[in-house]
């Protein structure tokens, strides 16, 4: 779930990106491939697939209970949701030409949706995963909030003089949340 879901969420920050950088001439491309990754993100959790990284196992050892697992698996979810809420916004903005400023707005609420996970994953997973499972969320939300902070700053506020310091961000992003989505389905795959 983890790993696919961030997979999914790179690519819409990575075509979000081209689109801001002004490398799609109309706002309609970006919106259809945006849409089907934000609908797939958002299968992720509708279809109810399996946790990757949170199971409550390290190396097939019981680290935490039933509880845990499920505050974690829960806290990360949310995170999935509030993404894939963000790509389906952004791709009827796209699709339909809305107003942006939106887009801007949600992803205030974005940040700090995805920064309070950001701190949940720092305080809990070292104590019970250890380093790979809890460098690889916490990077990954980390991102998320710091992007979705750019983004309200660039279209919420209207600030045009971020307009490339906010395409690179997505850019440079959505290539880093990828990869870590990469990452975790390699890891699975060798497991």
């Amino acid at each position: 779930m983890e790993g696919l879901f961030l997979v999914l969420i790179g690519g819409v920050l990575f075509s979000q990106s081209w689109y801001v950088l002004g490398m799609y001439s109309e706002g309609r491309s970006m919106g259809i491939f945006v849409g089907g990754m934000g609908l797939l993100a958002l299968g992720t959790v509708v279809f109810a697939f399996d946790p990757v990284l949170l199971t409550g196992l390290k190396n097939g050892k019981t680290v935490a209970d039933g509880a845990q697992v499920l505050g974690q698996i829960t806290v990360m979810k949310t995170v999935i949701v509030v993404w894939a809420l963000y790509a389906i916004g952004v791709a009827a903005s796209g699709l339909w030409d809305f107003d942006e400023r939106a887009i801007g707005f949600y992803s205030a609420f974005a940040a700090v949706a995805t920064l309070v996970p950001f701190l949940f994953f720092v305080g809990e997973l070292e104590r019970v995963y250890g380093g790979m499972v809890w460098l690889s969320l916490s990077g990954a939300t980390l991102i998320l909030a710091m992007v979705a902070a750019v983004m309200f700053f660039y279209q919420a506020l209207q600030f045009n003089g971020l307009r490339l310091l906010t395409g690179w961000s997505l850019l440079i992003g959505g290539i880093a949340i990828g990869g870590i989505g990469l990452a975790i389905v390699g890891f699975v795959g060798l497991n």
